[in-house]
């Protein structure tokens, strides 16, 4: 994400003030630092190695549209405690901090190859009002899903990005708009994804939170 935006380098623990939360940095020469550890060591002393942990980290800035957190929770067993979670405040809605729409999808593929992620979406937070199931992921700007799908699958879907490893296809990045940034107050953007929802739960592409 560095290579996408200079704000996005520079990562701290989060803390009760802003004074504390910018003493303790994340990482040190691209390794997670001694006093990132030492504070997550401390926090989950004497807690059961299997208990869910969850870690909150930020980038240091406040305003001017270029704050970011992040979130990530593991162990605790189940694919909900597998679980990150990026935000990201923008400038405005015309722009992505991490650029258009091939520069974004080679973030969620570099988060795919990572983590081993089952399913990432993409998109603004405000899209999950808009999405057609209460009860299923919502496709948003982009969804990868661990699945070789076809255009003659999902004829809506604007681009399908191929996810690989080893040489083989280990899933897809399903795209709704490529000529702009998603904006989901612009309704032929909400309409596409709407309608890639559709067709892969017609599928039964689009899965359940509940069997997640």
């Amino acid at each position: 994400m560095t290579q996408k935006d200079r704000t996005l380098a520079d990562w701290y623990i989060q803390g009760d003030t802003l004074t504390e939360a910018l003493q303790c940095k994340v990482y040190e020469n691209s390794e997670p630092s001694k006093a990132a550890v030492l504070s997550l060591a401390d926090e989950y002393k004497g807690k059961a190695s299997n208990a869910t942990k969850s870690i909150g980290i930020w980038n240091g800035v406040e305003s001017g549209g270029e704050g970011a957190t992040a979130y990530v929770s593991f162990d605790g067993g189940g694919v909900i405690s597998q679980m990150l979670d990026l935000e990201m405040s923008e400038k405005n809605i015309n722009s992505s901090r991490l650029g258009e729409y091939k520069s974004v999808a080679e973030v969620v593929e570099k988060t795919v190859e990572i983590y081993g992620s089952l399913y990432v979406t993409f998109g603004p937070r405000k899209y999950t009002t808009e999405a057609v199931f209460d009860d299923r992921l919502a496709v948003s700007w982009m969804l990868y899903l661990p699945h070789a799908l076809t255009a003659a699958q999902v004829p809506e879907a604007r681009a399908l990005i191929p996810v690989m490893r080893e040489g083989k296809q280990q899933g897809t990045i399903i795209v709704s708009v490529t000529d702009e940034v998603f904006d989901v107050n612009n309704r032929d953007h909400v309409k596409a994804a709407n309608d890639i929802e559709i067709r892969l739960a017609d599928q039964d592409l689009l899965p359940r939170f509940v069997d997640l």
